[in-house]
């Protein structure tokens, strides 16, 4: 599926599928996904101008993290040379993930910019510029796939993501079975692939540290440890802030299953109760005996 490369040389092979992934995302963007989600729920409709352009780009996200992720898991099934070879095996499949990953997010930065006051935030522009400049050296130089790969791991949570924001617009109650389940499957995945990964990562970075292969990255080692430490410390961030989150929504769940228990065992006693002063040796008592 690849080879082993000797020398970094610069290559240009994959800048057209970057230029056609963020021209992809931004077309999806401005035409297809308002078109598609005007037609097919009626809510979008309904929605500001604010979040409309929220909804609009949350589908990009959600079709790009699909993609990058089926991608992802096919490369960690089947391409083992990665797993020989973390530094300088030269993997087409890894190279054409981050070239897609590297155009969405130049396309979601632009719309961004855009639109900062909707939907601009500070730490979605330090993970986007984090992500850009590591996947543009593995695009390029087509080292460092399973490092890569490895980060790649974490698009499997943003569907989950991008799902509780949905279904918040669409007005389904926080209490309710469908929203608590996406919530539960929110935390899961996003404590799975992007907070319990990182000590596994980081042994691998250590393992090769220093070693001739290292250092033989030159000034590219650095795309290595430093953009991984800001998505780390953002990603331990954004868990803090949907386990606060799933907490309170848990809460709140509970205490509705409680209410309505205590509901329907107040229901249930008093319709005992209405059986037992009408009823006598188990036959409907007439209304001569009430009188």
């Amino acid at each position: 599926m690849g080879r082993r490369l000797d020398i970094l040389y610069f290559d240009t092979t994959y800048y057209p599928v970057a230029a056609f992934s963020c021209a992809f995302f931004l077309y999806l963007y401005r035409y297809v996904s308002p078109k598609l989600s005007s037609k097919y729920c009626p809510k979008y409709s309904l929605l500001s101008d604010q979040e409309q352009v929220d909804w609009n780009n949350r589908i990009n996200s959600t079709v790009h993290s699909v993609v990058v992720s089926c991608m992802c898991a096919y490369t960690m099934l089947y391409d083992d040379e990665i797993a020989e070879d973390p530094i300088w095996w030269d993997s087409p499949l890894v190279r054409t993930s981050c070239a897609i990953v590297a155009g969405y997010m130049t396309s979601d930065v632009i719309i961004m910019a855009i639109h900062y006051k909707q939907i601009g935030e500070v730490f979605y522009v330090l993970h986007h510029g984090a992500s850009i400049y590591a996947y543009y050296y593995v695009m390029t130089y087509g080292v460092l796939p399973y490092f890569a790969n490895y980060r790649l791991v974490a698009e499997f949570s943003t569907p989950f993501v991008n799902q509780r924001w949905f279904l918040s617009q669409l007005g389904y109650d926080k209490t309710n079975f469908i929203f608590v389940s996406n919530g539960v499957a929110m935390a899961v995945t996003f404590f799975i692939v992007r907070i319990a990964v990182m000590p596994s990562y980081w042994h691998r970075v250590y393992s090769v540290y220093n070693t001739p292969a290292f250092n033989r990255l030159g000034y590219i080692q650095l795309c290595l440890i430093i953009p991984c430490i800001i998505l780390d410390i953002i990603n331990v961030y954004w868990f803090y802030k949907i386990c606060v989150g799933a907490f309170r929504i848990c809460c709140l769940f509970f205490e509705k299953e409680k209410l309505e228990g205590k509901s329907s065992t107040g229901s249930k006693l008093l319709n005992n109760t209405f059986n037992t002063l009408f009823t006598k040796n188990n036959h409907p008592v007439s209304h001569k005996h009430i009188d």
